[in-house]
Formats: C-alpha cells, structure tokens, sequence
C-alpha cells in the first residue's frame, strides 16, 4: 500500500530550559504535526562530527526551514537602546538552510536586534513576536498563509507492488524467441516542481541469505524499464520503472539483469546464480536530489512461477 509522503520541517530555535524554549519548539512541533508535517527540532550540538551528522543531514532532507530568535544578551551598557542579541547557533543554521534553498519562515522575540547577521541579506520579513506561549499558533497561522503544502518530499523513493511481474518474449537464437519474465521497481519524484535530472541506477549490495555471503559486485549502469539510455530524468510527481532482475524459462534458476556494459564480468549474474534467497540492494542517483536506496529480497526457486521480488526496506 503506498503511503502518502509527508514534508519535514527543521526548527532551529534556541533550547534554554528556564526560558521554556525548548518547550515553545515542542508546541510548534505538535501544531506542525496537527498539520500534516514530520519536524524536527535542531539540538545545539557541540562537535563538528555531530554537526555534519545531525544538522547537516536533517537540513538536507528537510523540505521547509522555521527560525525562531530568542533574545539573548543586552547590546551595550544599561544607557544603551534596549537591543538584544540573537541565538548564534540558530543563525549558522539559517545560513545552512539558506545555501541549501530551502523554503523558510523567521520570528523574532521583540528586541532582538533586526537585520542582525546574516538576516540583513535575506530579506525575510521576519514577524516579532512577545508572548512564546502563544507562538505556535501564530507559526500555524503563517505556514497556512504562505500555502506551505505537507504531502510532498524533495526525495526519490523506490516502492514495488509485491507480486508484479510482466510476461515478455525476447528474441533467442536461431530466429526463436524466449518466453521472460520481468521484475520492476518503481523509482517516484515526491517533489511537486522540481525534475529529477540525470536518474542512474544501480545494483550496490548483494548477498546470499542461504549462505550469507556478502556477493562482489561491478559497478554497472541499470536499464530503465522501456528506455535506451542508462540516464533518465524523472518529471515532479512522476514515476519510472526500473528493470529490477528477469528470467528466461529455459534456465529459470539463474537470475538476468539488464546493464549497460560490453562485459560478461560487469554483469551481476557473474556472481549471483543458482536457487536461494537473496538480498539486494538498488541505488538511485540523480544529479539534484540525494541518493535513494532500497533493499529487497529474491526468492530463486525451480520454476520461473516460485520466483519473488519483495521490498524490505
């Protein structure tokens, strides 16, 4: 069954617990879900390692940016005007969203210092606020107001429908032909603008769960389902089916993969033959969304009738 996708939205916002910040987050995070959105809210982290590994990868995956300013420390001495500085963690974050083009909303706590920062060159109309009890309903009321959409990733997904397959003849020796069968997966664009550019795929882990052998594998280009180029694109809100793995009905217990290569060796079916039960691991790169995988299992049996391609993950 498919399920429907739903956009993430990446708080950054300072965490100070006696100012109850990190709860304010909470109740925008719970009015964002009431909306339909995944979020999730930025820890301040204190490595490099966890910031490439946290931040850095929830940014990208993130389909819309909320930053909320809290004051932080007075600007000059008591005669000075009343200005505050803002949360320097949340504005490296909002620098990162921003290189990343990421669709964004920012509020700031009445006296924080405006234009501060990197924000003088964003020109992002940044709405004050006084009351952070009452701050996730204005972020509701905004998110509603700019008709920011939840049912939409800026990702590829590979789905398959257990069970399909699709009966074909291919052209054999002697002027004959050759009953196959085909086993396709899916490869969706879940972003409702933009086209997935440079779509290749490929077979990156194999391993033979009878055994459980890790399989050596090529690098080698797969062939895109009724296509005869190894790189496609893949329109907003479109699909393309991939040729996963096929079979003849003259020798059924070896699995056939279509690949773009003048070699024998490059060839998956180099290493995997013979009845069992496989893992197998696609790979989706396109040159403007993150890299896709999803693993499967093959059943390889006597008759070209016991086999099964089946999503696992």
């Amino acid at each position: 069954m498919q399920v429907s996708p739903k956009a993430k939205v990446f708080i950054s916002c300072g965490q100070r617990k006696k100012a109850d910040e990190l709860r304010t987050a909470q109740e925008i995070g719970k009015r964002l879900t009431e909306l339909g959105f995944e979020y999730y809210i930025a820890l301040e982290e204190q490595t490099l390692r966890g910031v490439k590994d946290n931040i850095f990868r929830q940014l990208e995956s993130s389909e819309y940016f909320i930053f909320i300013d809290f004051r932080r420390e007075k600007i000059g001495g008591k005669r000075a005007k009343s200005e505050y500085r803002g949360s320097l963690f949340s504005h490296q974050e909002l620098a990162l969203a921003s290189f990343l083009d990421i669709p964004l909303l920012t509020f700031q706590q009445k006296g924080v210092k405006q234009e501060d920062g990197i924000m003088r060159y964003l020109q992002a109309n940044s709405i004050q606020f006084t009351d952070k009890h009452l701050l996730a309903d204005v972020v509701g009321g905004e998110i509603q107001k700019r008709g920011w959409n939840p049912s939409w990733k800026n990702a590829l997904k590979m789905e398959r429908e257990s069970g399909q397959y699709m009966d074909l003849v291919r052209p054999g020796p002697n002027g004959r032909t050759i009953p196959v069968r085909f086993f396709h997966i899916i490869v969706r664009n879940l972003h409702p603008h933009k086209t997935a550019i440079n779509c290749y795929a490929y077979l990156a882990k194999a391993k033979n769960l009878s055994t459980g052998a890790e399989i050596p594998l090529e690098t080698v280009e797969f062939k895109w389902a009724g296509y005869v180029m190894p790189n496609a694109n893949i329109s907003s809100f479109s699909q393309r089916a991939l040729d996963a793995v096929w079979f003849d009905r003259p020798n059924p217990s070896k699995p056939r993969f279509s690949t773009y290569s003048d070699s024998g060796r490059y060839l998956p079916e180099f290493s995997i033959s013979g009845k069992g039960m496989y893992e197998l691991t696609y790979l989706v790169v396109s040159e403007n969304f993150q890299p896709c995988t999803s693993t499967f299992t093959l059943q390889v049996g006597d008759k070209i009738e016991d086999f099964r391609l089946e999503q696992i993950s």
